[in-house]
């Protein structure tokens, strides 16, 4: 009796092996395979069930060795947001850090985008990195969330950038000819409703995935605080102005800072940003950890791609 059930487990291992090798390596249905053993689908379902809890199968999961899987779950679970991706760097020059930041994010929106797929982006040093290491023929349109800036020597402005991206997609680009800041709010409401922007602004709704920068007011690394004059400046300050997304300001705790200076803002609103699916922050550096953290704060952000050295301070804000 103890060689026929030797003989039974052992048959019951070949035929789990034959199952589950038609499954896995020759991408077989499930239903195709019933009907080539002449067994029924839930006998093929137990079969790679009991493949797996034998260790006839192993499945394993390799992480791309660049990406720290363990630190951004942490950070995520912090944070309450959908995913970190915490690239690893032993370089904390920013244009390495960037450099690498934007090569993670780029493998993301690689995996993520497709035809049907309308991607938002704002500008800077990260997003920049990003349009700079994408490479992904995926036919997505591509969108410029904010208007112009005064673009520093490491920047690309947002029309160029979002042009450069779309040349890549292949998909049809919408660039925002219109300055990033302007005089008053109902100048920037004119604008927004202005029919040389109007093909721009009326696809923020139908935006599935937003690339975003994140900028540091303390010290001060953001556009929004570098088109401002003093005065300006020190009256943000006073409301505790810790980082801004699109020109959207928040707090340390990641409110939404109300001023009339955000409201002359040429671009997408909070109300569509929010409305957005997929929201990905691109940042890094220790000087913008406590910015990083007031925008995964606000609930605006699903997805941050981040260093790891970034990731480990944000565990400690």
């Amino acid at each position: 009796m103890a060689v026929e059930r030797g003989r039974g487990r052992v048959t019951a291992s070949l035929e789990s092996a034959m199952v589950a090798r038609r499954f896995y390596l020759a991408n077989k249905q499930k239903n195709e395979i019933a009907e080539e053993l002449g067994i029924s689908r839930f006998k093929v379902a137990r079969l790679l069930d009991e493949a797996r809890e034998s260790g006839i199968v192993r499945i394993q999961i390799d992480v791309p060795t660049e990406i720290d899987l363990d630190l951004g779950e942490k950070v995520a679970q912090r944070f309450h947001v959908r995913r970190v991706l915490a690239a690893r760097t032993l370089d904390e020059d920013p244009e390495s850090l960037s450099a690498v930041v934007g090569a993670a994010a780029a493998q993301h929106l690689s995996n993520i985008l497709g035809a049907t797929d309308m991607l938002g982006i704002s500008w800077g040093r990260a997003l920049t990195s990003t349009v700079d290491a994408f490479s992904t023929r995926s036919a997505t349109s591509v969108v410029q969330l904010a208007g112009g800036i005064n673009a520093r020597d490491s920047d690309i402005g947002g029309v160029e950038l979002v042009r450069r991206m779309a040349a890549k997609t292949g998909g049809k680009p919408y660039p925002l000819h219109a300055p990033f800041l302007v005089g008053s709010a109902e100048m920037a409401r004119e604008l927004r409703g202005d029919p040389s922007l109007a093909d721009t602004v009326s696809v923020f709704g139908s935006l599935t995935v937003a690339a975003v920068g994140v900028g540091a007011w303390d010290p001060p690394s953001s556009a929004v605080f570098n088109e401002l004059t003093a005065s300006e400046r020190s009256d943000l300050a006073s409301l505790r102005t810790t980082a801004d997304i699109c020109g959207i300001v928040f707090d340390d705790e990641g409110q939404v800072v109300t001023s009339p200076l955000t409201e002359r803002v040429v671009g997408i609103t909070l109300d569509e940003l929010r409305r957005v699916p997929e929201i990905i922050a691109i940042a890094g550096g220790r000087d913008k950890v406590a910015a990083i953290a007031a925008g995964l704060r606000s609930g605006l952000v699903s997805t941050l791609v981040t260093d790891t050295d970034t990731a480990r301070h944000l565990l400690r804000v």
